[in-house]
């Protein structure tokens, strides 16, 4: 709606600034007429059934059916077409149901006497209501029956109603719309734009926030990091340093062992060389006492003390 409006006042604008008064009236005149009523479906249907109808307003119902058949369908279209004459037909059948139920026989005559030409082009099908306002009791007459029924008028709304929705659901949106519906299109990406732009300086500074901590963190990371190599050096050479004393303590100890074996290993040969001396001494003198006679030595006693 707010973009038909928008539209209109651009026509009359336009009109008004190039001195199309004339016409600027008759574009007046149609919108009061409000004909397509902005391509919805319920206004269009309460406009003709509420409206038009009821007030007998026959030229303006032919007008709206005039529109339709300009704006939305042609005589190559032959199914679209032939559905709009039949759904024009009804309608004007409908209007002088009610207007024989409303007791406005004159309204009935009126029509055939202002449409009888038009009606006429069909006459297989106007024929027999032209006798119609002349009938006494036309809703029991077998012929014109039905279309007293409210399920015949129900119908008919409803069909109408299914016509309507599948034009408009298929039209084209003229130029003078899209000027407005661009306009606001370009007024909500601009909205759009500084928001984000407001947002992308947000997190632009969120993000210098965020450096300064992560270089921070890396600097306390890196001292931490040194000092743990520091730690790990001091630790390392302490450790080498008493790895090189235990094994000089080692290597001394061992030493002084060999040295000790050694030694002990010297004398226990020299010992025992003197030991093989003595006996062989021994052996030697024994040999030499065998070769001696016993008178050659006196007897000598040996007195044993024991001490207690």
């Amino acid at each position: 709606m707010e973009n038909v409006q928008y539209a209109e006042e651009l026509v009359r604008e336009f009109l008004v600034f190039r001195g199309f008064t004339n016409t600027l009236q008759a574009y007046e005149a149609e919108l009061s007429t409000e004909i397509g009523r902005n391509f919805e479906v319920d206004k269009i249907l309460d406009l003709v059934f509420s409206v038009y109808i009821p007030k007998y307003q026959l030229d303006r119902l032919l007008s709206i059916f005039s529109f339709l058949k300009q704006c939305f369908t042609s005589p190559a279209d032959t199914v679209l077409y032939t559905a709009l004459l039949k759904l024009e037909q009804s309608v004007l059948r409908y209007y002088v149901v009610n207007a024989l139920k409303s007791g406005r026989q004159e309204k009935v005559v009126e029509f055939f006497s202002a449409s009888g030409s038009y009606l006429m082009q069909k006459r297989e099908d106007w024929i027999a209501w032209f006798a119609i306002p002349y009938i006494k009791n036309p809703s029991l007459d077998p012929q014109f029956r039905m279309y007293f029924s409210k399920e015949w008028s129900d119908t008919l709304v409803l069909s109408f109603r299914n016509f309507l929705s599948g034009i408009f659901n298929g039209t084209r949106i003229p130029a003078l719309l899209k000027i407005s519906t661009e306009k606001n299109m370009i007024k909500c990406l601009k909205s759009d734009i500084k928001q984000l732009n407001n947002k992308l300086s947000e997190l632009q500074a969120l993000l210098e926030v965020k450096e300064v901590e992560l270089s921070l963190l890396r600097r306390s990371g890196n001292s931490i990091d040194s000092g743990h190599k520091n730690l790990l050096k001091i630790t390392t050479a302490g450790s080498s340093a008493d790895g090189q004393a235990s094994s000089g303590v080692y290597e001394e100890s061992s030493t002084s062992s060999i040295q000790g074996v050694d030694s002990h290993t010297l004398s226990s040969v020299k010992s025992r060389d003197e030991k093989l001396c003595d006996s062989s001494w021994m052996s030697n003198a024994e040999n030499e006492q065998i070769l001696v006679t016993e008178e050659d030595f006196p007897e000598v006693k040996v007195d044993f003390q024991f001490h207690k």
